[in-house]
């Protein structure tokens, strides 16, 4: 029979957490965001679970400790990227606890299944021995398949969180598009779509990174300020865009992962009134793609 965990859960309750959360909006103004309140929301629903907390408490102590991290960071205004990777960690440990617990579930209902059988196999037919062999297989393999896909989540977030930290190495930053590098125009001479030979040695690390997760694709945008011609900004940001992803095939990568385009003066990031401003809107943004979520097929109890 497999112990069931019953104690060490966590208690505190969410709706007094919510209440300070509506408090602390309210006097200091904090945005709202999304992906916390997804979070929060799938914690509480997590939480709630008979089954969780009776057989999964320690991941649901990680997931809302990992949880209250998320809230602190919006509480204390951190970035909106670093909210919403806590607030990420924090759901896929509340996902955890809830695959974990069915997983536990099954093993018991397989251990009671073997405790019946034995005071009853000496009443049972043939033919009705042979059914509760049956079923006990089944649960078997679904609670196998089960085990495999809760080791894979776990797997699959841990990847994707040393991605995320490799990818801050290269001073990529977290947006609604995914992570964005921005590379300035240190890549090129002025109205030039050449790359510079030591630019080429800059994203070595890009093609590194993208090498070691073939998983991941890549978007390239290449961006001018507003001095000159429209069509001729629009014709270079193109050049440029497409020149860093020869350079990246050059390194090994498959053509197929990257798309180049360019969007000339139709992106600024700063005003193109003043020198410092025009110069930040002449880059080129690596846009990686986001990592595909690990999913659990549902299994039926």
């Amino acid at each position: 029979m497999i112990e069931q965990k019953r104690k060490g859960m966590i208690k505190t309750p969410l709706a007094a957490t919510l209440c300070c959360l509506l408090l602390a909006t309210g006097c200091a103004g904090k945005k709202p965001n999304s992906n916390l309140d997804s979070a929060r929301s799938v914690y509480e629903r997590v939480s709630s679970n008979e089954v969780v907390n009776n057989y999964s408490t320690e991941d649901l102590n990680v997931a809302k400790l990992k949880l209250d991290d998320a809230i602190a960071a919006w509480e204390d205004k951190k970035s909106k990227g670093e909210i919403d990777k806590r607030a990420y960690i924090a759901e896929q440990y509340a996902l955890i606890a809830e695959q974990r617990s069915t997983l536990l579930q099954q093993q018991a209902l397989i251990e009671n299944g073997k405790l019946e059988r034995t005071s009853a196999q000496m009443e049972l037919r043939a033919s009705e021995a042979s059914i509760a062999k049956a079923e006990a297989q089944s649960l078997a393999e679904k609670a196998q398949l089960l085990q495999q896909e809760v080791q894979q989540r776990e797997e699959k977030l841990q990847q994707q969180l040393a991605e995320l930290e490799e990818l801050k190495a290269l001073q990529a930053q977290q947006t609604d598009r995914g992570m964005v590098l921005t590379l300035g125009d240190v890549l090129f001479d002025t109205g030039e779509s050449s790359l510079r030979p030591g630019a080429r040695k800059n994203l070595q690390q890009v093609a590194a990174f993208l090498n070691k997760y073939p998983d991941r694709s890549l978007e390239i945008e290449g961006h001018t300020d507003s001095t000159g011609d429209e069509e001729f900004n629009f014709n270079l940001s193109t050049e440029r865009a497409l020149a860093v992803k020869t350079a990246l095939v050059t390194k090994g990568i498959d053509s197929s992962r990257i798309t180049a385009k360019g969007l000339g003066e139709a992106s600024p990031v700063a005003s193109n009134n003043v020198a410092e401003g025009r110069q930040r809107n002449r880059r080129v943004d690596l846009i990686f793609d986001r990592a595909a979520e690990a999913t659990l097929s549902v299994i039926d109890q």
